[in-house]
């Protein structure tokens, strides 16, 4: 499984080191539940062996030799304006997956993005469970531009606009949508917040994962793409990212 989230970053310049490993120590603390323990998570390093020598977290939150390997990569890299870094399960097969979060305060383009993949994590296959997920990224990015799940075969090269986010198995948009709008979804999850409805998770499929060699899945994801196109609610792409603007 695939998933694509993006948002503003809304700061002249980049999160501290600290600040950017805590955020993917928070998306760790949401894969838990899922049987993910946040200790078997590591941080990128040169080879493998390095990578594997230490935990990218603890309960409390990054590790110092995490905080460390992303300084050394720091002082690689001249540019102040973006910095991406991830963490993985230790794994290149089976059980477990990697994510990252790339921040970006180009002032002529501010999208960042976390990308997140991973594998046999039977719990997620639940679309309740799925949307719980989405739900616990957004309390992370409250003002995201848009989250896109799909299968670990991305849906990507089977989208109607390529230049928008596909709907995949489940799309979020900032966006109150009904069921008379879109009448082609398997479900509309209302994200509230504060009594009102600031969003909309836009579910393509409810009783199966979706698979991009199922016909009737990519059908119905095309067309909730072409019914949100109409509409003029289905963001277009700037730069790398996907966004609103």
């Amino acid at each position: 499984m695939v998933i694509f989230l993006t948002f503003q970053h809304q700061q002249a310049t980049l999160p501290s080191r600290e600040e950017h490993l805590r955020t993917l120590w928070r998306i760790a603390k949401l894969f838990e539940p899922y049987g993910l323990p946040v200790k078997n998570w590591y941080p990128p390093a040169a080879t493998r062996k390095k990578s594997l020598a230490h935990a990218a977290f603890d309960q409390s939150g990054p590790t110092p030799a995490a905080l460390e390997l992303l300084r050394l990569h720091d002082d690689k890299d001249a540019t102040t304006t973006y910095r991406r870094t991830g963490v993985w399960s230790g794994k290149e097969k089976g059980r477990g997956g990697s994510f990252s979060v790339s921040f970006s305060c180009d002032p002529c383009n501010r999208t960042s993005l976390l990308y997140v993949q991973f594998d046999e994590v039977e719990a997620l296959d639940d679309c309740r469970a799925m949307q719980r997920f989405m739900l616990g990224l957004l309390a992370i990015w409250p003002v995201a531009s848009s989250i896109r799940v799909g299968p670990l075969m991305y849906y990507t090269t089977h989208q109607v606009f390529p230049k928008r986010p596909g709907a995949g198995w489940m799309l979020y948009l900032p966006t109150a949508i009904t069921r008379e709008e879109l009448p082609e979804a398997a479900e509309l999850v209302p994200v509230m917040e504060g009594g009102t409805q600031k969003g909309t998770i836009i579910v393509s499929v409810a009783d199966a994962t979706f698979s991009i060699d199922n016909p009737e899945h990519l059908r119905i994801a095309n067309a909730i793409e072409v019914r949100l196109a109409d509409q003029d609610v289905l963001p277009r792409s700037r730069g790398r990212y996907v966004t609103r603007e």
